[in-house]
């Protein structure tokens, strides 16, 4: 893959990795301290590693993700997931934004967030 020269191209990546579910595309995104999930939550991913084991493991459970909306800001790109879960429950969301905050060509942070209008904030 060509590293991303901005974050328009960057988004592309991000849409094809996950259309793929191609791991080793989502990896070479990712900044190598890249952070998902607060500090306080148990599957708090504070590497690149730590991220690309846990959606190891969620496509192994059998959850499903699409991208189904992208916003392309100054310091990343918001997406819209629409995700199926093998066993849905309490507090797994359907459709939800993410942010992915990008430094330096990488996606530093991945957040979640329960609209929109605060997905496009992080990323402004």
């Amino acid at each position: 893959m060509e590293t991303p020269r901005n974050i328009e191209q960057l988004a592309d990546h991000l849409q094809s990795a996950f259309a793929a579910k191609d791991l080793a595309l989502l990896g070479q995104l990712l900044a190598p301290a890249a952070r998902w999930g607060d500090d306080d939550h148990p599957n708090r991913c504070r590497s690149r590693a730590d991220v690309i084991a846990t959606l190891d493991r969620l496509l192994g459970e059998g959850v499903e993700g699409t991208v189904t909306e992208t916003v392309i800001g100054p310091n990343g790109v918001a997406v819209l997931l629409h995700v199926e879960w093998p066993n849905p429950g309490e507090g797994r969301g359907v459709n939800f934004y993410q942010s992915y905050i990008v430094a330096d060509g990488l996606v530093t942070e991945i957040q979640r967030h329960d609209d929109r209008r605060s997905a496009v904030a992080a990323i402004s």
